[in-house]
């Protein structure tokens, strides 16, 4: 489940326990190693948590300003889930 606080805490959608895991990861450059400002960001998660019935992926290619999954692609999966859980008549918890 999403921790208080944790980096996915832009992923809550209230009334429903969620779980998901944010990542951030420097994407390869051209000499082999990591480039320092290039990156992908991402959330993945699922709900109920308890009984998952809804799993969503968000990944953002090179976001500009902000690269990380907590702040940049978990409010995506926040606005997605809100719409799709009672959508598709998944009750909250």
């Amino acid at each position: 489940m999403l921790a208080p606080g944790g980096t996915g805490s832009e992923a809550v959608v209230p009334g429903y326990e969620l779980a998901g895991k944010t990542g951030t990861a420097q994407k390869p450059d051209q000499s082999g190693g990591y480039s320092k400002n290039r990156f992908v960001a991402s959330f993945v998660g699922y709900a109920p948590a308890n009984h998952p019935r809804l799993l969503v992926a968000v990944m953002v290619d090179e976001p500009k300003g902000d690269i990380y999954g907590g702040s940049v692609a978990a409010p995506a999966f926040q606005k997605i889930a809100s719409f799709a859980l009672p959508y598709l008549g998944i009750p909250p918890n």
